[in-house]
């Protein structure tokens, strides 16, 4: 099997996204982000190639990008278009004015490089890295470019998984290198520089074995989340697909779809209302100092209640442990006590020094009834 960092990351995500996309090769249009890092990459590309005798100008770097994103913005809806071209250029001007001079014996030893590395056995890792330097000392760096506006923390990247199998390419391909890797966020031009510890790269390999045995065991259960949200297949998602209604059955989905948003409007509503009137009686009853009020056919009366919410475990352990009955509670719960309150062994006196080590939480009610009758018509509890 030939396993891509994008293909782990997809079916980690969702391993029907995973089936759609590359077992089953369902085509959907691609996002104008993908179009956009494609056309941004390609004149990248151009400006660090090694093949160049000296590093080209900005306006060729620019002439690049124009050159790639003409042969991808006609997928780009007009109103995103010119919004991305703009974007694109000025980003590209301000990477090369910020790295036009380059530090002293660094250089590129390529870009775009391929690699197809042995995985276990009788697998392989697959994909491209951006760019690989060679720096001062023989030490190589491994970019990769983001075009994205996220920029995460330095620390929520420090476990990052493409950065990870990068790494595990660049020790097969330049073996007995020091290698760091750094992202470039172009948009906001800033340098991430990360490196992968033994214990990272070792769970990762983890992590795509697990991968792996999913896909050879065809396991593609839809996983829903934040991301179907933005899904391009989502319309082809069992999940999310429009249900196809047998002959006989005759309802009118939108009447209950409107109705059910409407009901559940009312009652956010009401709940929202309910707290304001619980809070204003309330403040009456306290202000009045008193636990009942009667008015307009109603009276509305407020309890408080104690209730056991843990135990103290020290108090608990010296008031059991003389008995010989500390061993008797497995754990420090109510239930736990519990039984031993009840195991008819203890005097009142005992059972009363036990309750000591209980810590209680106050609880109160406000009722609400018609003074006519006995039904109550609300309960409110804290």
């Amino acid at each position: 099997m030939r396993i891509s960092y994008s293909r782990f990351a997809t079916y980690r995500m969702c391993p029907r996204q995973y089936k759609l996309q590359y077992v089953d090769r369902v085509r959907v249009p691609t996002a104008v982000q993908l179009h956009f890092g494609s056309a941004v990459h390609e004149a990248l590309n151009f400006m660090y190639d090694p093949r160049h005798l000296r590093r080209p100008e900005v306006e060729q770097v620019v002439e690049a990008f124009v050159e790639a994103w003409r042969g991808r913005e006609r997928e780009v809806s007009e109103e995103q278009r010119q919004a991305y071209f703009e974007q694109g250029v000025e980003m590209l001007r301000r990477h090369w004015e910020t790295h036009r001079e380059r530090e002293e014996g660094r250089s590129t030893a390529a870009t775009e490089q391929f690699f197809n590395i042995p995985f276990d056995e009788g697998h392989l890792l697959t994909g491209r890295i951006d760019r690989v330097d060679v720096l001062p000392g023989n030490r190589l760096e491994i970019v990769d470019y983001k075009t994205s506006r996220r920029m995460p923390a330095q620390r929520d990247m420090e476990s990052n998984a493409q950065l990870a199998i990068y790494r595990m390419a660049a020790d097969h391909l330049y073996p007995g290198r020091e290698v760091t890797t750094t992202l470039v966020y172009l948009l906001h031009d800033f340098e991430m520089r990360l490196t992968q510890t033994e214990e990272l790269l070792e769970e990762t390999r983890g992590e795509i074995r697990e991968v792996m045995a999913g896909i050879q065991s065809e396991e593609y259960e839809p996983t829903p989340g934040t991301h179907c949200d933005w899904c391009a297949y989502r319309e082809h998602c069992p999940l999310f697909r429009a249900p196809v209604a047998p002959e006989d059955v005759e309802v009118d989905v939108a009447a209950l779809l409107r109705e059910y948003a409407e009901v559940e409007t009312e009652e956010k509503e009401a709940a929202a209302r309910r707290g304001e009137l619980k809070a204003a009686l309330e403040e009456y009853l306290d202000r009045c100092e008193t636990e009942t009020v009667e008015g307009g056919g109603y009276v509305a009366e407020r309890r408080s209640y104690k209730r056991v919410a843990g135990w103290d475990a020290e108090r608990l352990r010296a008031a059991l442990e003389p008995l010989g009955l500390w061993d008797r509670v497995t754990q420090v719960s109510s239930a736990g006590v519990r039984q031993v309150l009840s195991s008819g062994e203890l005097s009142g006196g005992q059972k009363r020094e036990i309750e000591t080590a209980a810590e209680y939480r106050e609880t109160k009610t406000l009722r609400v009834k018609p003074t006519a009758g006995d039904e109550d018509v609300e309960e409110m509890e804290e």
